[in-house]
């Protein structure tokens, strides 16, 4: 994100929506992903398709679309996300390596953070979170550079469904709708006039259309296959909302606020039900401390974003969100504020002119409460010069270093409430 205050910018590598419904697990979360996102308080979004629609996703097209962010001119971007991936790749190894990639090239970067989804599989013996922890990169420089989310929600967004849709669709049933008999065909037919053989093709087809809307009413169970496919359709992976959050408390508070315990929009459930002990376990990982925020659902609060730590929750200098990103932040704005200074003279009245101008920014950054400390000497920290910060050698190669310590303000996860009893005097 650049010093100008520019809203914060999300990318994903996904191929573009089309309008059709896909069911089951949808291998395709893209369209509704993006709906999250504006819905929770999105701004400027771009998409990096990586092929069609009508395919099934594949980890060359995801790890293709990372690798060519590399090389585009859109430098804006804070954010990277995939939901695609954790709907579509089947294969935890195949999602991990497309993780992976992404947690590489925001540390290679240096100027944007990834969200990770935990994917939901089918099986309960399957331990979602731990397949997710094992299969992840252990490497911390680059687990700061990313975070990851749980469980799956549940969207208000509505669904279509056709007759065949329904007929075809067994999954999770003991009964599924059976073959339309001859005689309960032959019973409805006259619902519908007049005769198809006299119809348009289009005629016929809304016939069709209509008498199978007709006839569905007469099949036992039809309706609870539909409110099923509703269920499955409309649960989707959580990155989407944690942008829009994201982007929406940069713009509303800075970067320096970690985007929690806040309520998600357009949003009905959850796929599990996280409770305290559960978190627990979530945030701290014993073996790799692989940190996992959950979204939990409180009762009379409604579905809330309830964690904001980074995957590297053994360090403490980069466990949380809000940290790791107010770094990315300053570091990028003061980058291309300073650019000036190139083939500058590397001599004295330089370095005071850089120094001045960055004790600026970050004055003006303390005074709004991103960085601790009761004094501005206490916050922050500008070396520039030969002896502080350079040595001869590094003037004589054309170097000008800049040393810049910052004391960062850390959200408060757990409020600690401590009673006495006060005896009677």
């Amino acid at each position: 994100m650049a010093a100008s205050g520019k809203r914060s910018k999300v990318t994903s590598t996904e191929t573009p929506p089309k309008p059709k419904v896909y069911i089951n697990n949808s291998t395709f979360v893209l369209y509704d992903s993006i709906r999250l996102f504006y819905d929770n308080g999105g701004g400027v979004c771009y998409i990096v398709p990586i092929g069609d629609y009508s395919d099934t996703p594949a980890l060359d097209d995801f790890t293709a679309g990372i690798e060519a962010l590399e090389t585009n001119d859109i430098d804006e971007v804070t954010l990277l996300l995939f939901p695609d991936a954790a709907a579509g790749l089947t294969d935890a190894d195949q999602l991990a390596a497309v993780q992976n990639a992404a947690l590489k090239h925001c540390a290679d970067l240096g100027d944007r953070f990834a969200i990770l989804d935990i994917k939901k599989f089918d099986s309960p013996e399957i331990d979602d979170v731990q397949t997710f922890r094992n299969k992840i990169s252990s490497n911390a420089e680059q687990l700061r550079y990313g975070a990851a989310y749980y469980p799956y929600l549940s969207t208000v967004y509505t669904k279509g469904f056709t007759f065949d849709d329904v007929s075809n669709y067994t999954v999770g049933f003991t009964v599924r709708v059976k073959p339309i008999s001859d005689e309960l065909m032959e019973t409805l037919e006259d619902i519908i006039t007049p005769d198809p053989d006299s119809l348009t093709d289009e005629e016929a087809r809304l016939t069709l259309e209509l008498r199978k809307k007709a006839i569905s009413t007469q099949i036992p169970g039809y309706d609870d296959i539909v409110k099923e496919l509703n269920a499955r359709a409309t649960l989707i992976p959580p990155s989407g909302a944690i942008a829009g959050i994201i982007s929406a408390t940069d713009r509303n508070r800075g970067v320096w606020k970690a985007p929690a315990n806040v309520s998600i929009a357009s949003v009905s459930g959850l796929s599990d039900i996280i409770t305290n002990q559960t978190q627990a376990d979530l945030n701290i990982d014993s073996n790799a401390g692989k940190s996992v925020n959950a979204i939990r659902a409180f009762t009379g609060k409604g579905i809330l974003v309830w964690g904001a730590r980074t995957l590297d929750g053994n360090s403490n200098e980069w466990r949380y969100i809000p940290v790791r990103r107010l770094f990315n932040y300053i570091e990028e704005s003061i980058q291309k504020s300073t650019a000036w200074a190139v083939f500058s003279p590397n001599d004295g009245n330089t370095w005071i002119k850089i120094k001045c101008q960055i004790e600026n920014f970050l004055n003006n950054l303390w005074r709004v409460g991103a960085l601790a400390g009761s004094t501005p000497e206490s916050a922050y920290i500008v070396n520039v010069g030969l002896g502080s910060s350079m040595t001869a050698e590094d003037i004589q190669n054309g170097l000008l270093i800049v040393e810049i310590a910052l004391a960062a303000v850390r959200p408060s996860e757990f409020i600690v409430l401590r009673f006495s009893h006060k005896v009677q005097e």
